[in-house]
């Protein structure tokens, strides 16, 4: 009984953070619970601070006015921390998964140890947590986006295997960060670490079926997607598609292996091809890719580096496509930047292969994965929202 009324709790918080304000009666309809059984859990969420009761509305028939409810605007936030080649962001989001805040401090990561980076990344942290506080906001938690392989141990815990873009192995993120969090006097603010592909496809808010996501910004990343979640692995550890070899003794790579697939249909790959300038200034910096101005601009050895990559692109996932058979994949990061001129022979390529999977652009920008690991922050809120307001100080 008791778990069926968690459920129940994370059902109606999800509807009620997931659109405009809403009815009881709306929120039975949709949830297929009795409108008694909503109006007495949702009482519950009023109390927990997570939900607002914003009154009754003028009814548009016969009856009462109806009184709407909504997700808390002063209630708890999340944020996220991204940590990239070039730079290192943070953002702040509400209950609605909306951004409220957003800091970026311009610093080179790469080669770096974990350590410094997170040392680099503590002014970005403090605004975050300065914003939060002066309006009032209780912090849920930090989850940091990392583009690499992300194991689990049997207990849960993260550890950053590798992040070939950054140079990083076998790092203990979450501790230099939550070491860094008690620095700032956030005590008790729970730290997760995941994979940059993982938390970019959730920012997509992919709903329904089955979806193969693929983007990355500095690495090619893929993760499954199944009814919005995407799926992490046996050991948590999907994710980095980039550093799958496809040719045997093929071109050296950055991550001391040969032939990945990174090297033939990543960024760089394709700069290269184009004899673009490949500084690796970020997106999120620069707000453009010199090669993605080229490539629309229909400049032709752009094209055709970009339909070569899009062809290595296709071959390397049609054993993905076999064995996982989703109905779309989802184009996102630099990927999805590239638009048609990319897109375009990667769809007649798989369809040569896998005629049924439908392709499509993903529609955010180079934040993705910075979004959705804010978003990921506020999970445990979602998930048990009164369980979280009881636990929290």
């Amino acid at each position: 009984m008791a778990t069926d009324r968690k459920r129940n709790l994370a059902r109606l918080m999800r509807l009620i953070c997931a659109g405009e304000p809403v009815t009881r009666v709306e929120l039975a309809r949709r949830s297929g619970l009795s409108t008694v059984a909503v109006t007495n859990l949702v009482t519950e969420l009023i109390g927990a601070g997570v939900v607002a009761d914003l009154g009754a509305v003028p009814a548009s028939g016969p009856g009462r006015p109806a009184g709407r409810v909504a997700a808390a605007p002063e209630g708890p936030v999340g944020i996220g921390l991204c940590f990239d080649v070039d730079y290192v962001a943070g953002c702040v989001v509400d209950l609605r998964g909306r951004p409220r805040h957003r800091e970026l401090r311009r610093v080179n990561i790469t080669g770096t140890e974990p350590a410094d980076a997170v040392r680099a990344a503590r002014p970005v942290l403090r605004r975050l947590f300065e914003q939060a506080v002066t309006t009032d906001r209780l912090v849920a938690g930090v989850t940091v986006a990392v583009e690499g392989v992300i194991e689990h141990d049997r207990d849960g815990y993260p550890t950053v295997h590798r992040a070939p873009s950054l140079g990083w192995r076998d790092a203990d993120l979450r501790a230099l960060v939550e070491r860094e969090l008690a620095a700032l006097g956030a005590h008790g603010v729970p730290a997760e670490i995941g994979g940059g592909a993982g938390y970019a496809a959730a920012a997509e808010d992919i709903e329904g079926g089955t979806a193969l996501y693929v983007g990355g910004e500095a690495e090619l990343g893929a993760v499954l997607v199944t009814a919005g979640a995407a799926h992490r692995g046996a050991a948590g550890a999907a994710g980095l598609l980039g550093h799958v070899p496809v040719r045997q003794r093929g071109r050296p790579c950055p991550c001391g292996l040969r032939g990945c697939l990174d090297r033939y249909a990543g960024r760089r790959a394709m700069a290269e091809a184009a004899g673009v300038d490949e500084a690796a200034v970020s997106r999120l910096l620069t707000g453009e890719d010199p090669f993605a101005r080229r490539l629309h601009a229909g400049d032709g050895v752009a094209t055709a580096a970009a339909g070569t990559a899009a062809h290595r692109l296709a071959d390397a996932l049609a054993g993905p496509l076999a064995v996982l058979d989703p109905a779309t994949v989802v184009l996102g990061g630099r990927l999805a930047a590239l638009g048609e001129p990319f897109a375009g022979p990667l769809r007649r390529r798989l369809a040569d292969q896998h005629p049924w999977a439908l392709l499509r652009l993903g529609q955010r920008g180079p934040d993705a994965a910075l979004l959705g690991a804010a978003r990921g922050a506020l999970a445990e809120v979602l998930t048990d929202p009164v369980g979280w307001a009881d636990r929290s100080p």
